[in-house]
Order: C-alpha cells, then structure tokens, then sequence
C-alpha cells in the first residue's frame, strides 16, 4: 500500500513509519521538525526511517500540499502535543492542532484519499476518578486546551465524514511511551533529570494516575485499524481508545526509574490543575474491533526504553 504520514518524525510516526516500511509498504512522511523538543531527536528518527526508504518532504502542516499520488490511506499525527506548553505557545492548539488538521483533511478531499486515521487522545475525557473511560459512555470534558482541540478534531472529523463520504478512524492514545520517546513527558523528564543529578517537579504528590501504553502495543493498535479501515465498506467514522487498561501513579513511576538506575530523586513538589488527575482506558471496543491485546508490562517497558536512553545518549 501507498501510505501519508504526517508527524513521521514524532514518536509515534516514527515507529509507525518504521514498522510499515518493514512491512513492504510504500511510505510517504511529512514532518516540519519543529523546535518544540529537541529538533536533533526528530532528525536521529528521520535518518533511520529515510535509510529504510521513507519518502519524507519537509513541511508544516498548515501550508501542507500533499504530494501529488495515489494514495490508500493517510494517517496524522502531527500535532503540538502536550498540556504544559509555554503561555506564548498556546496559540499552537489552534493553529496546529485545528487550523492544521483542517488543512490536512481538505488536502485529504482534493487529493481523493477516502480513508483517513488521526490521533486524538486521552485528554477529551473528563477525568472522574475510578472510572474507566469508555468511547460510549464516559463525559467528555477536557481540562486542557489541548485536549479541547483533539475532540474538535474528533467533531471536524465526523463533519468531514459525511460531507465527503469518507472512512474515518480516531485514535485516543493514552500516555505512549518507549524507546525514542519524547523528552517532555514524565519519564523521559524523570530519567534525565536523576541522570544529572537535577532536582526534578513532581506534581500534585505523585498522586496523579497515567495509563502508560508501551510503543509496540500502539503500533499494533495502528496496524489493526490500518486492515480494518482499508478492508470495511461501511465504516464511517469510529473513535477507539488505544491504552493498556492499568494506570500507573506517577510516584509509582518514579519509584520504578529510580530503582531501575539505582539513584534517588531530588525532588520539588508542585499541583497543577488543568491536567487530568486520572487516566484509565476501556479497551474493551479496540479487543472486539481489532483484537487488539497491549503484552508489554510497565516494568519492561521502562526498562526498554531507559537501555534505548542510555545507548542513545553515549
């Protein structure tokens, strides 16, 4: 298959490009490689995803004009990712998040790609404490503008879907981690700053609950709705959750970081309040609808990715 990527270079797209091309499949990325995180990171990616033969063009989701081919399917995960961003970048929610992903599906139209895959995200849901949250039932209430511009991708989605009878697929992911993971998220953060002997930030006590999701079981999330949306007839616009069905408190993460590099923490306690307290995945609908089955225990996991970081920073 002929497949688009945007975000090839983030995380997430880089592991997916990566598994496609080992796959046979014929993948185009677009990346801007934007400074957000270190910039080198997402060009380490892209030199490995290029040396498997990805097609990558350099381009901002904004002014993006997808290069002109057939193509089966696109998929977009590019995105300001992220609920602490600078105050002076917030603006970034609206213009990446929802003026680029309406770029992205009007390029989609005019381009005549019918299916499309989009990453939306755990922060739509409202984080009521000791629920599991459902595709079906659970209140969608984001705390973040972040999560406020992934559900107005979700509703400009559905929008799309029946004005241009197009097959959609919504993603939310649910804290993704692993090897060559981003630097702005807790653990990578956690193991960088005990590396050097910083003090790190701990919010709200530790006492807020993520739903860590290993890289390996979101790729194979991926694939799955990549053999469903390309195989279906019908399918029109389906939301499914992408998690592993065991938050983790982000003491509890600490605790594993630290004894995994044998070193304690300096530690500076701070609350936040427009984050989630809680994150819990119902996976029930991704098992029936993709067979979908996360393996990758949290404990190896973070042991994957602190050998990657270590090798990776010699």
């Amino acid at each position: 298959m002929k497949i688009l990527i945007t975000g090839s270079s983030g995380f997430i797209g880089f592991h997916l490009a990566n598994k496609l091309l080992d796959l046979g499949h014929d993948v185009i990325g677009i990346d801007n490689h934007n400074e957000y995180y270190d910039s080198n990171l997402k060009r380490n990616r892209n030199k490995i995803s290029i040396s498997k033969n990805l097609k990558f063009f350099n381009m901002d989701l904004n002014s993006m004009e997808i290069p002109n081919s057939k193509y089966d399917i696109a998929i977009n995960l590019a995105a300001q990712a992220g609920v602490r961003v600078k105050k002076e970048n917030e603006y970034l929610y609206q213009k990446t998040n929802i003026d680029g992903f309406k770029q992205f599906m009007d390029q989609c139209v005019e381009n005549g790609i019918k299916k499309v895959i989009y990453a939306s995200s755990s922060s739509v849901y409202s984080d009521i404490e000791g629920t599991k949250f459902s595709e079906h039932t659970s209140l969608l209430k984001p705390k973040s503008s972040y999560g406020q511009s992934k559900l107005a991708n979700e509703q400009f989605a559905d929008e799309m879907s029946r004005k241009h009878d197009l097959s959609l697929i919504g993603l939310r992911f649910f804290s993704v981690y692993g090897p060559w993971g981003r630097p702005d998220m807790a653990y990578y953060l956690f193991t960088e700053k005990i590396k050097k002997n910083e003090t790190l930030t701990l919010f709200n006590k530790g006492e807020m609950y993520r739903d860590m999701t290993y890289i390996d079981d979101i790729i194979n999330g991926i694939l799955a709705c990549i053999s469903l949306i390309t195989s279906s007839l019908n399918l029109k616009h389906e939301i499914i959750n992408l998690g592993n069905d065991k938050p983790i408190s982000t003491k509890e993460l600490l605790r594993t970081i630290e004894s995994e590099l044998m070193q304690k923490a300096s530690i500076n306690y701070a609350k936040t309040t427009n984050e989630a307290f809680f994150t819990h995945a119902d996976i029930e609908k991704a098992k029936k609808t993709l067979a979908y089955n996360p393996k990758i225990q949290f404990e190896t996991g973070i042991r994957k990715f602190l050998e990657w970081h270590e090798e990776y920073n010699k």
